[in-house]
């Protein structure tokens, strides 16, 4: 019987030396793989059996496989990917309309203002210069365009921002299926006795990457299933069962997508107005707020432009006498459908008076001179000024989401390494483990050499 023990002593360690090894290979072979906890080995002696003078021992087993988790650090990370995911979305669709104010190379709103206004003075000097009346519709024609161009330039990145909030809703639902669909495996894996590491960590990447997209809460019961909540306790996932979120046409916002949420019985209830992170933040915040926002600047300006020339304009004559007619389409006071009326170079009424040919250029200089007069529906600014601001505001906004998005990279990349340094894979250590287990199970392998030269004695004591 004792040397039995000896046997199933080695037995026992060296079945626990190879699960050691294997967990250690186990960790070398994903020290890459995005979201792995570093796993680690338990070992506890096994029962001892009663003996004389006293209990006697009977070897080692592998308790349990843990992995190296911590909840605080994780929880923070979720945090941070959320955030991450509305800064990221919010920069990216800022930068596309940055190309709105390209007056740097003579290509915005407010360079086509200047070139407008220099084109009246020239013709205020020499009023009877037909290359300089035509000059002035070029430029005139030009800065509707601009104002055009910018408006669709607006619409094209609000459908487009449109179109990636769908995408992003399609894609909360894909991963909040998977979540269920992990749960069932983790709650089937752990009733048995097993701890689902590796099944944790995936759903633990795909939570971070559902995160990253929406606001979320999280809360695990006793067979390990979580129950997953949007915004402001809207539940996505419970346990293995799943509620959707669906994108519904909102007339009362020309028909952009709205995020809502599908309980399963009755109607849908819109949850944008609680998602307060993630990418779904971000694309809503400028399709929403920035774009509309500009819109309305710029409508603003485009309508004053209109008004202020043609109010100036009907008041003089042109080089064929005529009068009190409209410079932009008087119809068109938005910065989409702005246009030049004057069709002929002639009837630009550049003279205050219809007396003589060309007349004065009084009414030019008036027109001129509005480059320069306080508009009291800008606040008493003039164009330029008003422009400046839009720009500026813009700007401002921009830098802020680059240094949100920077400023979020960082903790992101702080809060990683703390993840690492408790759950990553140290390359090194494994090393010195693999080593230590290999000894270990060397001497269990040695162990059970002894024992059998031992038996092989006895049987020959017998002979």
């Amino acid at each position: 019987m004792g040397i039995n023990r000896l046997v199933d002593i080695g037995k026992s360690a060296l079945f626990t030396a190879q699960q050691a090894i294997t967990v250690a290979g186990h960790n070398i072979a994903n020290v890459n793989t995005p979201g792995f906890s570093r796993q680690q080995v338990s070992l506890a002696e096994n029962r001892p059996e009663n003996g004389s003078p006293g209990q006697i021992g009977t070897g080692v087993h592998a308790e349990s496989i843990r992995r190296s988790y911590d909840s605080f650090i994780e929880g923070q990370l979720l945090a941070s990917r959320e955030r991450l995911g509305e800064f990221t979305a919010s920069s990216n669709a800022l930068a596309r309309l940055e190309p709105l104010f390209g007056d740097a190379n003579n290509q915005g709103i407010g360079a086509g203002l200047n070139e407008f206004f220099g084109a009246l003075q020239d013709v205020a000097t020499n009023p009877n210069d037909l290359s300089a009346r035509t000059v002035l519709l070029s430029k005139a024609t030009a800065l509707a365009g601009r104002f055009n161009q910018s408006a669709a330039d607006l619409t094209a990145a609000q459908e487009f921002l449109d179109r990636q909030v769908g995408q992003t809703i399609t894609d909360v639902n894909r991963l909040t299926s998977q979540i269920a669909n992990l749960n069932t495996e983790i709650a089937r894996a752990e009733s048995t006795g097993q701890q689902a590491n590796d099944l944790r960590d995936a759903r633990g990447v795909v939570l971070a990457n559902l995160g990253e997209l929406i606001e979320i809460s999280s809360i695990e019961d006793t067979t390990g299933q979580l129950t997953v909540f949007a915004g402001r306790g809207h539940i996505l996932v419970d346990k293995e069962r799943t509620y959707q979120l669906v994108a519904v046409q909102d007339l009362s916002n020309n028909g952009l997508l709205d995020v809502q949420y599908d309980a399963g019985a009755g109607p849908t209830t819109s949850v944008a107005p609680v998602i307060q992170s993630g990418r779904l933040k971000g694309l809503l915040d400028v399709r929403d707020q920035t774009i509309p926002t500009l819109r309305t600047s710029l409508d603003t300006l485009a309508s004053e432009v209109v008004t202020q020339v043609n109010q100036q304009h009907r008041l003089g004559f042109g080089l064929d006498a005529s009068t009190n007619q409209d410079f932009f389409a008087p119809t068109g006071t938005t910065a989409s459908t702005i246009a030049v009326s004057v069709a002929n170079a002639r009837q630009i009424a550049a003279s205050s008076t219809a007396i003589g040919v060309p007349g004065n250029s009084a009414n030019a200089l008036a027109l001129a001179g509005l480059r320069n007069s306080d508009i009291a529906s800008f606040g008493n600014v003039t164009f330029q000024e008003y422009y400046s601001t839009i720009a500026g505001s813009f700007g401002s906004t921009a830098q802020g989401a680059d240094g949100n998005l920077k400023a979020q990279e960082i903790l992101q990349s702080q809060l990683t390494s703390h993840r690492a340094a408790v759950s990553g894979v140290s390359m090194d250590e494994e090393l010195a483990n693999l080593l230590q287990y290999q000894r270990s199970f060397d001497a269990a392998s040695r162990l059970i050499v002894v024992a059998d030269e031992l038996f092989q004695t006895i049987l020959s004591l017998k002979r």
